[in-house]
């Protein structure tokens, strides 16, 4: 065990952990073009992009910049978002706003834009309600953006409208520094987080967009990290169910709360997360945790005084029957001095890469944050050892990078891909059966939440959920259904459609279009016919 047990109240007792620590393989690649630190890190476009914050003597950066062909291109912003939020689109852009005013981190600021990953050009899009730094943004499924979040200033919800602009939804008498923001029942959100705006403790406040702040009772005992990437996609597990890293109030113990349609619950974990590495170095764990829902594992980060990094593997499947997680944990040394403090994106393909960073202060003791030294290092973690393939390393992390692929199979995959109307691509056992597990997520998705019902839903929109990438959806759609996407969708459309007619046979057939997801009523009749060989009137009268 790695601490004592502890009476009530008491903390525990942090001793080196006795379970050994797996090594992960260190692999440097092309540096960014500007150190930079406190910025966000995500894919859009199949591409590895680092976006905005600051650089060396605390400088706010005007640019991001996207991996492709092991380079580093830089994109000038509108904008410097120092502490702002990046939030991917369903329609494959990112939306980018906030931020620190001045250097030094000092301020808030109004501006927000898009970036476009097709055109690698960036859109003005306005202005935020009110100026705001450290907030947190949720795309929510009718195309709006909830934001709330900010530092050192008044804090409010604030919904952006793709007609309106964004405005102010509900005002709060106290607010979060980069909130939790989390979907619950019935178009219900809820905020939360462990700091207030001005850097108090905020206890167990939630608040809520549509009802009344409430005291959460688990967050009395537990206090939630806070959400580094502003951005809580990144942790979920499916559907509304979130995985948060969390600190119990008493004696400091690390555990994780499993959020789901707005309820709380404390995971089991088979083995207890450290809170010293095997040298009896104080860890400092991070948030968020970054799920790969593919293999049904989390990933969370943590660093210690050396600038070593520190992972745990949490493989979460039981814990979606109410069991417990099994958990492993890797450690990965610079091999050229000590790695900067930053968060390290877990990429669709299962690495890990580390994007620039800050330094750590050494005026102090504990792992403190100096944002006067930035870094332009660029680090990527392999947990399984690198296969060999036949061809170099580096051009797989350049061409997976740029493909954006859905797992670390989908080369594999797509070089044995022979379809054949018969037996359709072949694919090795694991590959198979990693193949049907997402396909079995896919219709569980599309089906319990509906997605089918939203207009103009894309494909992109059903990967986004899933955590991978269209491409790798489309194949696996089409190798085990034989269906293509929108025939899918349109099918389940018309189920509903005709459940609709068969249980509210008043109902005006415009309506029922409308309520099925169908765009207009011309595309309703045409597919409706085109599958049952008869109008939707026609059908109505035999039923």
């Amino acid at each position: 065990m790695g601490c004592s047990s502890g009476k009530k109240g008491e903390r525990l007792v942090a001793r080196p952990y006795e379970t050994p620590w797996k090594p992960l393989q260190v692999e440097h690649i092309a540096s960014l073009n500007k150190p930079r630190g406190q910025h966000r890190t995500l894919m859009a476009g199949g591409e590895l992009v680092v976006i905005g914050g600051h650089t060396n003597g605390f400088k706010p950066i005007e640019t991001l910049e996207y991996y492709r062909d092991g380079v580093w291109h830089e994109v000038p912003m509108h904008y410097s978002h120092d502490n702002g939020f990046a939030l991917p689109l369903p329609d494959g852009t990112v939306m980018i706003g906030g931020g620190s005013a001045e250097a030094f981190g000092i301020g808030q600021s109004w501006g927000v834009e898009i970036y476009d990953p097709s055109s690698y050009s960036m859109r003005a899009l306005g202005v935020l309600d009110r100026k705001r730094t450290l907030a947190s943004a949720q795309a929510l499924p009718d195309g709006r953006v909830l934001v709330a979040g900010n530092w050192y200033a008044d804090d409010a919800i604030a919904i952006f409208d793709p007609v309106t602009g964004f405005s102010t939804v509900k005002e709060l008498s106290s607010g979060w520094e980069r909130p939790w923001i989390l979907p619950a029942l019935e178009g219900e959100y809820l905020v939360f987080g462990p700091e207030s705006n001005f850097g108090a403790p905020a206890g167990a406040l939630v608040e809520r967009l549509l009802g009344d702040a409430y005291q959460e009772p688990l967050l009395e005992k537990w206090e939630v990290f806070l959400n580094l990437w502003a951005n809580s996609q990144f942790s979920c597990i499916g559907g509304k169910t979130y995985l948060l890293p969390a600190k119990r109030r008493d004696n400091g113990e690390i555990g994780l709360l499993k959020v789901s349609d707005g309820i709380f619950s404390e995971v089991k974990l088979d083995t207890p997360i450290p809170l010293v590495d095997k040298e009896g170095k104080t860890l400092d764990w991070l948030a968020p945790i970054q799920v790969d829902r593919l293999k049904r594992q989390a990933w969370m980060q943590a660093i210690d005084r050396e600038g070593r990094l520190h992972f745990a593997r949490i493989d979460y499947d039981a814990v979606l029957d109410g069991g417990s997680a099994s958990v492993d944990f890797f450690r990965a040394a610079c091999p050229e001095g000590r790695f900067a403090r930053g968060l390290a994106l877990l990429t669709p393909e299962g690495r890990l890469v580390l994007t620039g960073g800050v330094g750590q202060d050494e005026r102090k003791s504990e792992i403190a944050e100096d944002n006067f030294i930035t870094s332009s290092d660029v680090w990527m973690f392999h947990p399984e050892p690198v296969e060999e393939a036949g061809f170099p390393w580096g051009w797989l992390v350049g061409g997976i990078l740029l493909l954006g692929c859905g797992s670390a199979l989908l080369y594999r995959i797509l070089r044995k891909r022979r379809l054949t109307a018969e037996n359709g691509p072949e694919v090795s056992g694991a590959d198979a059966n990693l193949r049907t597990d997402l396909m079995t997520q896919m219709s569980s998705l599309i089906e319990e939440e509906k997605l089918y019902l939203r207009k103009n839903l894309r494909i992109s929109d059903v990967a986004s959920e899933l955590a991978t990438n269209k491409t790798y959806v489309s194949a696996i759609l089409n190798s085990l259904s034989g269906e293509k996407f929108t025939s899918m969708i349109t099918r389940h459309r018309i189920e509903y459609a005709q459940r609709l007619m068969r249980e509210h046979p008043d109902m005006l057939l415009d309506d029922v279009a409308d309520e099925s997801g169908f765009s207009s009523r011309t595309s309703f009749f045409r597919n409706f016919k085109a599958l049952t060989g008869m109008t939707p009137q026609e059908w109505k009268n035999k039923v």
